[in-house]
C-alpha cells in the first residue's frame, strides 16, 4: 500500500513540475514577444561628424583631428498617432574645467502627436511638445544637407536657435506632391502647395536656462506655387517675435524671406532677413536696447555621376548696426562631397570667416557617419 501511495505521489509531483516548467517557458516566450513588439516600433540612428581640420589666421596655423559634432537619436512609436524622440547632442566643451572634453547634452526630447488626415487645406497635422525643433532651421536642414560643414546661416549667427523648449505644430498644405518627386528629390515637408509651422518657446535655445518670463513666437509659411510644373520651387516667409533671453528683456523681432528650388541634380537657395536683436539677447547694449541686424545667404549644390558627387558653395553676409559702429561678418564655403550610402559621405571643404577685418580660413576633410 505504501509503495503504491509513494508511486502516486511521485507521478503527481513530476506532473506538477512539468506543468510548472511549461508555464515558465510560456511566460518567458510571452515576455520575449512583448520585447520584440516594442523593438519593432523603435529605432536608433546616429549622425556623427569627424575628421581633420587645418586653421589659418594670419601667420598662425593650427591643425587637429576632431569629432566635430554628433547626434544619437532614439525614437519610439506607441501607435499610429503617438511617438517620442530623444536626441543627445555630442559636442566639444569649449570652457571651464572640462575644456576639450566631449560632452553630451540633449538637443531633442519630445512627444509627438500626429494625424494623417485632411482638414480643409491642411494635411498631416502634428504637434511636438518638450525640447523641440524650431520652425525654420529644421526646414532649411532638409534642403541644405551639409550640416557636417557647419550650422545654417541664421543658427550660426545666433539670430535663431535650431531647437528650444516649448511646442511646435506643423501641417502640409493641400495634400502631398507625387511619389516620384518624393523618391527622387525629397520626402521632407512634401505638401503639394507647401507647409507651415508655428511654435511658442522659452527663447534662449536648447542649451540655455530661461532668464526671463518672456515666451517667444516663431513661425514659417512655405508656398509651393507650381506643384505640377516646378515642384521643387518654394517661397518661404519666417519670423519671430519676443524678447532676447536676458533679464533686461531686449526686443527680438525677425522677418525673413527665402527662395528655394530643389531638383534631382541641383539645389539653389537664397534668403534675406532683417530684424532687431537675437534670441540670446546678446545683440543689445548694456541698457537692453537691441541693435538692428540684417543679412543674406545663398547656397548651391550640383550633383554628378548618378548623384554620387556633389559640388557645393555658400556665401553669408550679416550686418550688426551697433550704436557707435556697424559690424560686418561674412562666411564663404566651397566644397566637394562623395556620397557613400544614405547619409554617409566624405566632404572636403574650404571655409573663410571674416568679422571686423579678422579672417580665419579653415580646410576640412570630414566624414559624416549616418548609421
Amino acid at each position: 500500500m505504501r509503495k503504491h501511495l509513494s508511486l502516486a505521489i511521485t507521478l503527481i509531483t513530476l506532473g506538477s513540475l512539468n506543468v510548472s516548467g511549461q508555464t515558465l517557458a510560456d511566460s518567458i516566450y510571452q515576455q520575449n514577444q512583448k520585447i520584440l513588439k516594442i523593438l519593432e516600433s523603435s529605432s536608433v540612428s546616429t549622425q556623427i561628424f569627424l575628421g581633420y581640420r587645418y586653421f589659418m589666421e594670419g601667420n598662425d596655423h593650427f591643425n587637429e583631428f576632431a569629432v566635430k559634432r554628433g547626434y544619437i537619436t532614439f525614437q519610439k512609436s506607441l501607435n499610429n498617432h503617438i511617438s517620442g524622440r530623444i536626441t543627445p547632442d555630442l559636442t566639444v566643451d569649449q570652457e571651464g574645467d572640462g575644456e576639450g572634453d566631449l560632452e553630451m547634452r540633449l538637443k531633442y526630447c519630445y512627444m509627438e502627436l500626429k494625424d494623417d488626415g485632411n482638414y480643409w487645406i491642411f494635411s498631416n497635422p502634428r504637434i511636438v511638445v518638450g525640447e523641440v525643433f524650431t520652425p525654420w532651421i529644421d526646414f532649411e536642414e532638409k534642403i541644405n544637407s551639409f550640416r557636417v560643414v557647419g550650422s545654417q546661416f541664421m543658427d550660426k549667427t545666433t539670430i535663431v536657435s535650431s531647437a528650444d523648449f516649448g511646442f511646435t505644430t506643423t501641417a502640409l498644405l493641400g495634400g502631398m506632391v507625387d511619389k516620384t518627386y518624393q523618391n527622387q528629390v525629397s520626402k521632407a515637408y512634401p505638401g503639394k502647395y507647401g507647409s507651415l509651422a508655428f511654435g511658442v518657446y522659452n527663447g534662449g535655445g536648447y542649451h540655455a536656462l530661461e532668464k526671463n518670463n518672456n515666451k517667444v513666437l516663431q513661425w514659417r509659411l512655405s508656398i509651393r506655387p507650381l506643384p505640377e510644373v516646378l515642384t521643387g520651387l518654394q517661397f518661404t516667409y519666417t519670423g519671430a517675435h519676443g524678447k532676447g533671453n536676458t533679464n533686461l528683456y531686449p526686443t527680438w523681432n525677425l522677418n525673413a524671406g527665402i527662395l528655394s528650388y530643389e531638383h534631382k541634380y541641383f539645389t539653389l537657395t537664397g534668403q534675406y532677413f532683417k530684424g532687431i536683436g537675437n534670441h540670446t539677447g546678446e545683440f543689445a547694449d548694456i541698457d537692453g536696447k537691441s541693435y538692428d541686424v540684417s543679412g543674406y545667404s545663398t547656397f548651391a549644390e550640383i550633383k554628378f555621376f548618378n548623384k554620387k558627387i556633389s559640388l557645393f558653395g555658400r556665401y553669408d553676409y550679416m550686418n550688426t548696426d551697433k550704436v557707435t559702429e556697424k559690424v560686418k561678418s561674412t562666411q564663404e564655403i566651397i566644397g566637394i562631397s562623395y556620397h557613400i550610402y544614405g547619409r554617409n559621405q566624405i566632404v572636403l571643404d574650404f571655409n573663410r570667416n571674416t568679422k571686423a577685418d579678422k579672417t580665419v580660413d579653415v580646410v576640412e576633410l570630414m566624414i559624416e557617419l549616418g548609421l
